[in-house]
């Protein structure tokens, strides 16, 4: 009985940890390499701004890892706060979209997020 319980004991630990595994983001924009993000976790996020555009701000939140589905907002602040957020999924290593493409997005900047492989 002891050693099925050991058992049982180290699959869940080695099932939680693979569940754990952080989930590879590239984000392009007009063609060069932004951001390489690292997700890991439950509604992990990663923020960052634009070099070129420091008053425009991206963040990813991972929904799930396999697939790959990602929340994408982008805040720009001024004279007025301008939020823009699409969910997107990247199915399998090597997949890609550009936000240009997705309905209704309305994103100021053409960012391309590609799942490296």
């Amino acid at each position: 009985m002891k050693i099925l319980s050991l058992l049982l004991a180290t699959l869940l630990a080695s099932t939680s940890v693979a569940a754990a595994e952080p989930v590879k983001v590239d984000v392009f924009l007009d063609g060069k390499l932004t951001v390489h993000a690292l997700l890991a976790g439950a509604n992990a996020r990663y923020t960052f701004s634009m070099v070129n555009s420091p008053d425009t701000t991206l963040e990813l939140r991972l929904v799930a890892p396999e697939p790959l589905i990602l929340d994408i907002k982008e805040t720009t602040t001024g004279d007025k706060v301008l939020e823009t957020t699409q969910r997107i999924k990247l199915v399998e290593p090597g997949s890609s979209i550009a936000v240009n493409d997705l309905k209704d997005a309305g994103f100021r900047f053409p960012y391309v997020l590609v799942r490296p492989e």
